[in-house]
């Protein structure tokens, strides 16, 4: 009993030592979050997030101890041999999810998950990511979770568990079972009704703090096996199904009648342009830094801008759907990634394309990225255009192709397309790893400054395309409606949880827009999802399929917008704006706020309970 004992203590040790150090190095990466915290958070990182260490530590002795057993019947010798492999390759794994999550949370402030580890299956839209992380530190690191690995098996083999357990062999099979309870209460975190959850790990009001105590590998294991349930349960049940259905219908009740008509024509041309991380903070006239997208601001000028718009959703795919199908964003899944699913939402451009338009996307990327192309084809673009469409010559960006030659491209397609068109315009540049083909507007080596220098090209790029598109003969006739996908932490170093990363520019302009709403400002709260809907009726066309999507010209709407992050929703109103996390079960905006001093997050919760249940039957 000794040696096993011994066995134990020196395998907690071995692997608990190796996530305290990566919290150091964690709170070490980010260390201009770090100096703002006190003594009692930094200790509280260690000390709150050592359950879930333990837990994964009882992960990772399950199988040494099935090999254990195995070994009763073969050579003894093999239990060492087991080591020098299993720890130098299950080190390398932890390391390789360990830089991971860095560069995650430097991007989005949320820890490794599922989503993010979907993407190994297009590995090079995560290189393309990596590209403004500092590569060489993630791969030193990694090389030191492979040292560490080999000494840990080292030391562990000089301890001769597998001699120890010699003698009468079965003998050791009692010990073998206790050891297995002590390593499944490990994992459970306890004798408690509830097993362990990263909630173990939260103790502070600040999110950096309880990201930090939270083991990485833990977090990812734990995501993926929990995505699955997403797919059988409802994780947001907060009142019942009835009472949540029924405050969710008052907020759609809205008389059918949009009192302001935008179009001069009845059929104008459609031109949608999604921009790639264009948050308000980028945008001038919406508070945020001034000379970072001046060509923005002048087609501000010439048409009618939304002030008061939010994303759906935090990432690409999920703006997508927001956009095309009026479907909001969930916290931890994307339903794009379901095509049995997706198939079943209804688009703006099926729609449009029944009603006489021919129909173009344009995506200068890999359209596989995200299981776009499922969604894009099945839902009637008649033509895709992809980086596979352009020359080898000009896939010089890490994610394809420039915004610059894509705008160029784009130009040449909508000449050719038969009006009336509607062309759906992605660009990718301002995308993580920022890179660009033109000296940087802002000088330095870091994210932010990247970011914003890459903003700005794509705003010279949009201003060269829209002065060009003026020039032809079907900008007359030409409706063109600007939206981000979703907003960005940068330039002002935000949380992915707060309002203001997820508002988000709305535009309308161009050559169909009436003269009089030149320059206008609509301050009406509203969402990405709103837009199906806006523009359906602006055409005479029926949006009734369109359930989630409310039109933002009728007068007798209802003020309000949701917005998603990991594991957690976001609520806007006239009232109030709030933020809620559901692992912390708490207000993460405002700070230090009680849910009894906000009305509206029952409205908000309900919200987002009828939301799952709508994606769970599709």
């Amino acid at each position: 009993m000794k040696r096993w004992l011994s066995l134990a203590i020196n395998w907690l040790t071995v692997l608990v030592l190796l996530f305290i150090l990566e919290k150091g190095i964690f709170l070490l990466y980010f260390f201009h979050k770090t100096l703002q915290l006190s003594g009692g958070d930094i200790t509280g990182v260690f000390t709150h997030g050592l359950w879930l260490d333990v837990s994964l530590t009882s992960y990772l002795i399950t199988l040494p101890l099935i090999f254990f057993l195995i070994q009763f019947m073969i050579e003894k010798r093999m239990m060492n041999m087991f080591f020098k492999i299993y720890l130098p390759v299950i080190f390398f794994i932890i390391g390789l999810l360990f830089v991971g999550d860095l560069g995650i949370y430097e991007n989005w402030s949320t820890k490794l998950n599922v989503r993010a580890i979907q993407n190994i299956f297009h590995p090079s839209e995560m290189i393309a990511s990596a590209g403004a992380s500092p590569v060489w530190l993630y791969i030193l690191i990694i090389i030191a979770h492979v040292i560490y690995g080999w000494y840990a098996a080292k030391y562990l083999s000089k301890k001769k568990f597998a001699s120890a357990i010699g003698g009468i062999r079965w003998l050791n099979i009692p010990y073998f079972i206790l050891m297995s309870g002590f390593a499944f209460l490990g994992i459970r975190g306890g004798w408690q009704v509830a097993p362990m959850n990263e909630s173990s790990a939260y103790f502070s009001q600040n999110a950096f703090v309880n990201h930090a105590a939270i083991n990485t590998t833990w977090y990812a294991i734990q995501s993926i096996i929990n995505i699955k349930k997403y797919d059988e349960h409802n994780p947001y049940k907060f009142i019942s199904d009835e009472k949540a259905k029924s405050l969710v219908t008052d907020l759609y009740q809205t008389k059918n009648d949009s009192s302001l008509k935008i179009f001069k024509t009845e059929k104008p041309n459609i031109v949608f342009i999604q921009i790639e991380s264009y948050g308000a903070d980028v945008v001038k006239e919406l508070g945020g830094m001034e000379g970072l997208t001046p060509n923005l601001s002048k087609i501000i000028s010439e048409g009618l801008l939304f002030e008061n718009i939010y994303a759906s959703g935090f990432r690409t795919d999920q703006g997508l759907v927001s956009m095309l199908s009026g479907f909001p964003a969930q916290p931890n899944v994307s339903i794009i990634w379901n095509t049995e699913k997706q198939e079943k939402l209804p688009t703006i451009t099926q729609k449009i394309k029944q009603n006489g338009y021919n129909t173009q996307l344009i995506y200068a990327g890999d359209i596989l990225f995200s299981n776009m192309k499922a969604f894009v084809v099945h839902n009637g673009f008649e033509k895709v255009i992809t980086e596979n469409d352009f020359a080898i010559s000009d896939r010089t960006s890490k994610w394809g192709v420039y915004d610059g030659v894509m705008f160029q491209r784009a130009l040449k397609e909508i000449n050719e397309i038969k009006q009336p068109f509607f062309t759906y315009i992605i660009t990718l540049t301002s995308h993580e790893p920022y890179d660009i083909p033109t000296q940087p507007k802002f000088p330095g080596d870091d994210a932010k400054e990247k970011f914003m220098s890459a903003c700005y090209y794509t705003d010279q790029t949009l201003g060269k395309f829209f002065n060009e598109a003026k020039q032809q003969s079907w900008y007359a006739n030409t409706i063109f409606v600007l939206c981000a996908d979703h907003g960005h932490r940068f330039p002002f170093n935000r949380e992915a949880y707060m309002p203001a990363v997820h508002h988000i520019p709305l535009i309308v302009v161009g050559g169909a827009l009436n003269d009089s709403l030149v320059g206008k400002r609509i301050s009406l709260i509203g969402s990405q999802t709103d837009i199906t809907s806006t523009l359906l009726h602006q055409l005479g066309i029926n949006a009734d399929d369109f359930i989630w999507s409310t039109d933002l010209l009728n007068q007798s709407r209802k003020n309000f917008a949701y917005y998603s992050f990991d594991d957690g929703f976001g609520w806007v109103s006239r009232k109030d704006t709030i933020a809620y996390s559901n692992t912390f079960k708490n207000l993460s905006w405002p700070y230090n706020s009680t849910d009894s001093l906000h009305s509206s997050l029952d409205t908000a919760k309900a919200y987002l309970q009828t939301l799952f249940n709508a994606y769970l039957k599709y």
